[in-house]
């Protein structure tokens, strides 16, 4: 009943509200809280008419401090109705203060579902209220809105504020919320440039951050000093390891799409010796303990993105391949099997990719780390390793002295030949054809230990079949 008089005083009371506004905020405040919905209704309905009839200058005095100094979703709720019942002429000299407040941090980053929901209600019915007018403002209004999508673990509501996104982008006059982006991405960047030295894995600043280059797009790669100054400071092996893992899940997704991010620009190759060196080889350092581990999956699953991507060449990586080779080959034994997994699979694409710098040395310093995969737990990993040795294979020039170097060709042929005799039929077939691709390389030893081993095998038909492979080729005479 009360709720019901309330509407009709304001509505009878007109400009006279004015000099009661203070106590009537009160008392709105907290009937927002009532249980029953139909009084929230009738209060905010009379809220509205507290906007047409109250001066802004009056009520912004008495609310806006109100908002800054309470994270209250009741406030914004009463805030939200009066700016609907204000006349857009009359809220235009406000602008200015309403915005500042609502992109204040203390306003804007906050967890609660219900008081960010308030939020973005008030922030859209000031850009509806505002229209052209709040072109002066688009930045507080962007970061507000940024700030509400990064600290929303709701889908929902993330989906509500990229509407909110596009329509501030229409009362701009732009196409897009891309070219919102486009216009304060690098403001927003330059904000977080004091403190993202200091950042943990609870920063909002992280979260900003992460929500601002996950929605930014094409817009990434125009600013990639700023980013990867930053990712680099954060992603240092000193960091909070939750941290870590948080910015390498970002740059994972960041490189998957790099043509659409990191790249738009084509400038993301001048990066990329940083991006491996700095961050990647630098948290696939052993430590003890699970997140430590999911670290170094993570990190070497985004250099696989980066191979993937194609812009990892053989120029940009010499100059760290040997630093970078060290560190694979001793994930070759991480205790995560996913991590040898991806070791393996990246390894592949290095001697790939590497092919003309794999010289003698460095292709005898991780063949024995091979040859102990091909007797992992994991067949998936034992299959990947088979393909790591094609790889490799392809890396031997015609001036490789296999005399010289006939010890080493020993230990290969005999650890590989064990697996001719493989349990699995796929294992099998896959160590055949290494095999084949490892025989011009020395003939006649391999046929050596071909003869040597036959008749230990269960079934010798591989055996039957590298020898005339073998026999076939021209350097195998005796």
């Amino acid at each position: 009943m009360a709720s019901k008089l309330l509407y009709t005083l304001l509505l009878n009371a007109e400009d006279h509200t004015t000099q009661h506004m203070q106590k009537l905020l009160a008392g709105m405040y907290k009937a927002c809280s009532d249980d029953e919905k139909e009084v929230v209704e009738r209060v905010l309905k009379s809220a509205e008419l507290v906007g047409f009839f109250v001066s802004p200058e009056v009520y912004c005095k008495l609310t806006l401090p109100t908002i800054k100094s309470a994270q209250n979703a009741y406030v914004l709720m009463v805030m939200t109705s009066i700016v609907k019942g204000t006349q857009s002429e009359l809220l235009k000299p406000h602008l200015d203060k309403i915005c500042d407040t609502l992109a204040h941090p203390d306003v804007c980053r906050a967890e609660q579902v219900s008081y960010l929901n308030q939020l973005l209600a008030c922030t859209d019915a000031v850009i509806a209220k505002g229209g052209q007018d709040c072109k002066e403002f688009s930045l507080q209004l962007f970061t507000t809105l940024l700030n509400i999508m990064a600290m929303s673990n709701i889908e929902e509501l993330k989906q509500q504020v990229k509407v909110s996104m596009n329509q501030l982008a229409e009362v701009l006059g732009l196409e897009n919320s891309n070219q919102l982006y486009e216009l304060h991405t690098k403001q927003v960047l330059d904000s977080l440039k004091g403190s993202y030295e200091q950042w943990t894995n609870y920063s909002t600043e992280r979260l900003i951050f992460d929500t601002l280059l996950t929605e930014a797009g094409p817009v990434v790669g125009e600013y990639l000093d700023d980013i990867i100054l930053m990712l680099k400071t954060n992603l240092h092996p000193d960091k909070d390891p939750e941290l870590r893992l948080k910015l390498f899940s970002l740059l994972s997704r960041l490189v998957t799409s790099t043509g659409n991010t990191l790249n738009s620009q084509e400038k993301f190759g001048d990066f990329v010796v940083v991006v491996v060196r700095d961050m990647i080889i630098a948290n696939c350092v052993w430590y003890a303990g699970r997140t430590a581990a999911a670290v170094r999956t993570i990190a070497v699953s985004c250099l696989w993105a980066l191979f993937q991507s194609g812009l990892l060449t053989n120029e940009r990586l010499n100059s760290i391949l040997d630093e970078l080779l060290t560190q694979l080959i001793s994930l070759l034994e991480d205790d995560v099997r996913t991590t040898r997994l991806v070791t393996c699979r990246v390894l592949q694409k290095l001697l790939t990719v590497c092919s003309e710098s794999f010289e003698p040395d460095r292709l005898h310093k991780m063949y024995m780390e091979l040859l102990k995969r091909m007797d992992d737990s994991s067949d998936e990993i034992r299959k990947a390793v088979a393909k790591t040795f094609s790889a490799f294979f392809n890396c031997f020039k015609e001036d490789y002295d296999r005399q010289l170097y006939k010890a080493h060709l020993e230990e290969i042929y005999k650890g590989l030949l064990v697996h001719l005799d493989d349990p699995d039929p796929e294992i099998q077939e896959a160590v055949f054809m290494v095999l084949k691709q490892a025989a011009p390389v020395h003939p006649t030893l391999l046929r050596e230990y071909v003869q040597v081993v036959k008749h230990k095998h269960r079934i010798p038909k591989y055996c039957n079949q590298l020898l005339e492979y073998i026999n076939g080729l021209p350097d195998a005479a005796s």
